[in-house]
C-alpha cells in the first residue's frame, strides 16, 4: 500500500535536488532519487497541476493525516478500510 500526499504545483518545492524521472505509462511520471533509488513522486496528466508525493520519503510522515481513499480498487483483499473515510474508485480522482 503507497501513501501519497497531493500537493498543488507552486505549493512545494525540491529542497536537495531535482530527483529522476520515469515516464513509467503514457502520461504518468514517476520521480525517484538518482542516489539511492527512493521512490519520491508521482504525477498523472489525468490530475494535472498535482504533484503527490510519497508520504514515507517525508521527514516526518506522521504529519500527513489522510483524508480519502482513492485507487480502493487495487487493494489487497486482506486490506480493510474502516476509518470512515471518503473513497474514491476508478481512474476519475479529480472527482475527488
Amino acid at each position: 500500500m503507497t501513501t501519497y500526499v497531493g500537493v498543488a504545483d507552486g505549493s512545494w518545492r525540491w529542497t536537495r535536488g531535482a530527483p529522476k524521472i520515469f515516464s513509467s505509462s503514457p502520461g504518468v511520471e514517476r520521480g525517484f532519487c538518482p542516489d539511492c533509488g527512493t521512490p519520491l513522486s508521482f504525477r498523472s496528466q489525468k490530475m494535472s497541476g498535482v504533484m503527490h508525493l510519497y508520504v514515507a520519503a517525508m521527514d516526518d510522515p506522521e504529519a500527513f493525516v489522510p483524508t480519502l481513499h482513492v485507487a480502493i480498487e487495487e487493494k489487497l483483499t486482506w486490506l480493510k478500510l474502516a476509518d470512515g473515510l471518503p473513497t474514491v474508485v476508478g481512474p476519475d480522482y479529480t472527482k475527488a
